[in-house]
Order: structure tokens, then C-alpha cells, then sequence
């Protein structure tokens, strides 16, 4: 497979024959890798260079830096080559590479990997030796995302509904929330949790964001609520209006992407609750302009419960809910 036949070339680096040579090493990486990747029996798509692949390959005095993403990389892959060999500091961690050429092309997601400068003179059979064991590693790592990605719930339902009764509202945010929707592709959501009184609504999430096919982003941000939500009583319509009036706040706050440099506020706010929003309490929702405008999404017990089932939990989240059911029987 190796890089791309066709392609669009740019960057500071004219030396054509250094270019050539830089591309060898990449091919025989790019091949050795899904070599690997086709004996783990996962299926492909789930490995790096599947999907169409932007490569950028940056050079300094030590090594040859290669960040490859997939983030709009559509039709012709963008290949481009940067020469810091006239910089003072002579060489670069791949994380300052990543973030130089991430403020220049904006892209999210990416991998990377490393090879000694000397790669490029070295006899092939030494190089694609060398190049097995990147490869070799790599793949691993990717292999045991990918298992902990998928992870199937292996706790029984009954499990996950105990923590979801006896945790604090911080096990629940931390513990439980965070990871779920990670896993679920939410990028960057943070708790705040409610130490913060700057504000003066409870905001327990926040930059949350969400990427749609067309490269744009949704952001969202959270309120998370212990127990039930019930409207039976006035006192109880009384607070629910109050949690959504906290809402409306919410969908004005402006939240920092520092991915973009720049301030965005929420598409949609989720409401999640550990228990249950009683009947009572959602025709209350139901019938608040938030809600019949899309701002305001519900999350409850049974939700949560149904995700998780769906979509599987990171093996750690399951054993540590495992740990705190059987903390908490013990007491």
C-alpha cells in the first residue's frame, strides 16, 4: 500500500532525492504495519492508513518525525515535508511537531511515529528489520485501543444499576459519565465538578464536542443530577423549571476550544440524572421551549443503562464499579 500515488506535495523540503528517500521508509512502515495489523484477526478499518490519510514529515538533525491523521482527508491525500534542520534547537519531541503542525493544518486527531535519521542510509534488509520492530509495537498499542474501545459489558445490569444508586454525584460524573461518553466519541469532555463557583449555575460537564461527517463540530455540555427528578408537587415543577433555568444559562456560557483558539457556546445541554424523570416530570420538560427546540437532551437510569449495554465500557470503569458495589456491601 505504502503512501499514496497521488497526491498533493508541499512544504520547505525541495531536496527531491531526501524526499525519495524519507517516501521509502514510510512505504516499507506503512506495509510492515498492516501486515501486522491483518494477523490480529480485527478487522482492518480499525488500524491506522486505512481510511484516506494526511502525512506530514518533518525532518530535524536526529530523526524524521512522521504525523499522519485522517482528519479531512478527502480525495487527494495532503503530503507535505518540513526541514528543521536549520533550527537552533537541532531536534524535536514529536509532541512540539505535532503541535506546530497542528496550528497549521487544524487537524484533531493524529498518530505519529519516529525514525532515526540514520534510516536513510542504512542497507534495506537492516532497515525493514528496524522497521518491523516500530511496526511491531505500534500495532500493539493500537490492538489494545481497539480492545479497550470495544470492550463488551462484562459487569451483569443489575451491577451497573447498583453504582448508579449507591455512587456520590461525583463517582457517577467521574467514575461512570466521563468514560461513557468519551467511548462514545465526545471529545475533551471535562468535569467541572463543584468545587467552581465562578458561575453561578452548575455546569458538571463541559466541552464536550462532537465531530459530524461534514468536519464541522456540535459542543455540548452537561448538568448532572443524583436521584430522581420528579414535578408531582409545585415545590417539585418549582425546581425542575429552576434546573432549567440553569439550562437556558448554560446554552449562553462560552466554553474555550483551544483546539481552534477561539470561544463557542453550546449546541446542546444533557440533562443526566443516575435515577429516574417521572412521567410527571418530563410532560413538565416536554412542554419547555428548550426542549421542543432540541437544546435540552434526557438522560436517565435507564438510558445510561442502554448505552452502556449498546456500546460496551472501558474494562477499568467496569472493574472499579465492581470494586465500589462491593466496598460499599462491606461497610
Amino acid at each position: 500500500m505504502g503512501l499514496p500515488s497521488i497526491k498533493s506535495v508541499g512544504g520547505n523540503l525541495q531536496d527531491e532525492q531526501l524526499r525519495q528517500g524519507i517516501n521509502g521508509i514510510a512505504d516499507l512502515y506503512i506495509d510492515s504495519f498492516l501486515t501486522k495489523a491483518r494477523e490480529t484477526n480485527i478487522v482492518l478499518s480499525e488500524f491506522s492508513f486505512v481510511k484516506p490519510t494526511n502525512y506530514y514529515f518533518v525532518m530535524d538533525r536526529q530523526q524524521i518525525h512522521m504525523v499522519y491523521s485522517s482528519d479531512f482527508a478527502g480525495g487527494l491525500s495532503e503530503v507535505l515535508y518540513v526541514d528543521f534542520r536549520d533550527q537552533k534547537a537541532g531536534s524535536f519531541s514529536i509532541d512540539e511537531v505535532a503541535r506546530f503542525l497542528r496550528s497549521e493544518k487544524g487537524f484533531i486527531n493524529w498518530k505519529a511515529v519516529s525514525f532515526p535519521i540514520n534510516f536513510l542510509e542504512i542497507e534495506k534488509s537492516q532497515l525493514e528489520k528496524k522497521i518491523q520492530e516500530l511496526t511491531i509495537n505500534q500495532v500493539r498499542l493500537e490492538y489494545e485501543e481497539v480492545i479497550r474501545k470495544h470492550q463488551p459489558l462484562f459487569i451483569s445490569e443489575q451491577q451497573l444499576e447498583r453504582f448508579l444508586a449507591i455512587s456520590t454525584e461525583d463517582e457517577f460524573t467521574q467514575i461512570l459519565l466521563i468514560p461513557l461518553l468519551r467511548h462514545l466519541g465526545f471529545v475533551t469532555a471535562e468535569a467541572k465538578g463543584h468545587r467552581d463557583k465562578t458561575l453561578e449555575f452548575g455546569q458538571d460537564i463541559q466541552r464536550m464536542k462532537l465531530q459530524i461527517p461534514t468536519k464541522h463540530w456540535l459542543y455540548f455540555s452537561a448538568q448532572v443530577k443524583k436521584g430522581d427528578i420528579k414535578a408531582s408537587t409545585k415545590n417539585q415543577k418549582d425546581n425542575v423549571n429552576e434546573t432549567l433555568s440553569q439550562t437556558a444559562a448554560q446554552l449562553e456560557w462560552e466554553m474555550p476550544d483551544t483546539e481552534t483558539n477561539q470561544n463557542v457556546k453550546p449546541d446542546h445541554v444533557f440533562l443526566i440524572v443516575s435515577g429516574d424523570i417521572t412521567e410527571a416530570a418530563k410532560q413538565f420538560i416536554f412542554n419547555h421551549s428548550l426542549y421542543q427546540r432540541k437544546r435540552v437532551l434526557l438522560w436517565e437510569k435507564e438510558t445510561i443503562i442502554r448505552v452502556a449495554k449498546e456500546f460496551g465500557l472501558p474494562e477499568q470503569v467496569q472493574r472499579i464499579i465492581l470494586e465500589i458495589n462491593k466496598n460499599h456491601d462491606d461497610e
